[in-house]
């Protein structure tokens, strides 16, 4: 005889056994989880009381959909749990469909959702999802990606957002359409959590070229933080085709800008570098311009030429606060510490809570062994991001300081010790 988790024989647990609200309840689980693995997932369900299920069917309570990308197959269709699951809908069951981050609220596991519902810089997402920051710039640009805040330029995602990106991309890579991922998605559209948001970011890989955002004070910004600006006498231009830039019959400043992003997303810095070059000579100094090509020249290991042209970006937009922190960054690497450190305060003076500042400025303090400045900095850090994915290294680079202040300490304790007893 199946136990109680063979697929086939799925048994109810008798209701009311435990006070946990899903406790008697029957729940499957379909698509990727970001939160935790599926026998992570597995053992809090039993926690609760709750019985897991492999399939859905007619006992099952609740479906969980992951946020590590979507309910879809390798070829754009649903899966056949989240199929099953609208048969019986369709047919009366009272089977509810939740994301996993409504799920782990359910579960009482708060923090874990609070983490799904940070906000993340691109530079902790790179270290989060393991993905090229260049890769997510050019999602970005594409808009894949677009930020839910932009302060001076600098961008901030929710998780669920990029999670969405990386599922289209691994679908494609698989060889799905995006027709039929846009076909499956519309069928999902209205009761699949998160299925309206999919079908943007299909859209936009649909489209190619940049979005502009209007952001709520009125502002219309470009997905990467650039600023434009609607004047209201000016004359009607065509709609945009959104054509690929190796398609336009004139290179212009646009143009080689994209074919520089693109060649950045796939590690082609030299082209890169060189595209990035060609926009500028084509449309005049621009901020973003000088900073793309201040990173390339950084991926290719050519820090003072990267440092010029960080600087060539704060020179134009003076609130550039990320400029400012990759300048830091470059003047580190070339032994420049004093300059690295002045650097990195200008973006805080820009972002007070910008903590890739925080963490970039705590660490050459560190390594100056500027043990209280580096110390302050840490927690900073760990202030502004609670949830990063850095805690264990920053705590352990706090210890490193309290262990080099210690003497001192204690050498206070006894001089306040002899003055007391003088």
């Amino acid at each position: 005889m199946n136990g109680p988790d063979q697929p086939g024989e799925p048994r109810r647990p008798a209701p009311g056994t435990a006070a946990h609200p899903l406790a008697g309840r029957v729940i499957a689980i379909t698509g990727r989880l970001a939160s935790m693995t599926r026998e992570a997932a597995i053992e809090a369900i039993v926690a609760c009381g709750a019985h897991y299920a492999e399939l859905v069917d007619e006992l099952s309570d609740v479906l969980v959909l992951g946020l590590e990308g979507w309910p879809l197959q390798r070829d754009g269709r649903p899966t056949r749990s989240l199929a099953r699951a609208r048969e019986l809908v369709d047919a009366g069951h009272t089977l509810r469909i939740v994301d996993e981050a409504a799920f782990l609220v359910e579960l009482g596991l708060h923090d874990r959702a609070e983490d799904l519902a940070h906000l993340y810089t691109l530079e902790q997402l790179t270290r989060l999802l393991r993905e090229p920051i260049a890769r997510l710039r050019a999602w970005m640009r594409r808009g894949l990606i677009a930020p839910v805040r932009v302060v001076r330029r600098l961008c901030y995602f929710d998780f669920a957002q990029v999670a969405n990106a990386r599922a289209l991309q691994r679908l494609l890579d698989a060889g799905a359409s995006l027709t039929e991922i846009e076909r499956s998605l519309r069928q999902l559209d209205g009761w699949m959590p998160g299925a309206a948001r999919a079908l943007m970011a299909t859209a936009a890989a649909s489209r190619g070229g940049a979005l502009l955002l209007h952001l709520e004070d009125g502002r219309v910004v470009e997905p990467s933080g650039q600023q434009h600006f609607v004047f209201e006498d000016a004359p009607k231009r065509p709609a945009p085709t959104h054509s690929l830039p190796a398609h336009r019959t004139e290179r212009s400043a646009e143009a080689w800008f994209d074919r520089g992003v693109a060649a950045e997303a796939e590690g082609r810095w030299e082209e890169a570098a060189d595209c990035y070059h060609h926009s500028l000579l084509a449309g005049g100094p621009r901020a973003e311009v000088a900073f793309n090509l201040g990173n390339a020249l950084h991926a290719l290991g050519r820090s003072g030429e990267a440092a010029q042209r960080y600087m060539n970006a704060v020179e134009i937009d003076g609130g550039f606060a990320e400029a400012w922190n990759n300048l830091g960054n470059a003047l580190a690497e070339l032994g420049r510490f004093e300059a690295a450190i002045r650097a990195y305060h200008k973006a805080l003076a820009i972002l007070p809570e910008y903590a890739d500042a925080h963490f970039n400025l705590a660490e050459t303090l560190h390594q100056l062994e500027r043990w209280t400045e580096s110390r302050t900095h840490w927690l900073r850090y760990l202030a502004g991001a609670p949830h990063s994915q850095d805690r264990a290294f920053v705590r352990r680079r706090i210890g490193e300081c309290d262990a080099a202040l210690a003497p001192a300490r204690r050498d206070e304790g006894a001089g306040a010790g002899h003055a007391d007893g003088g």
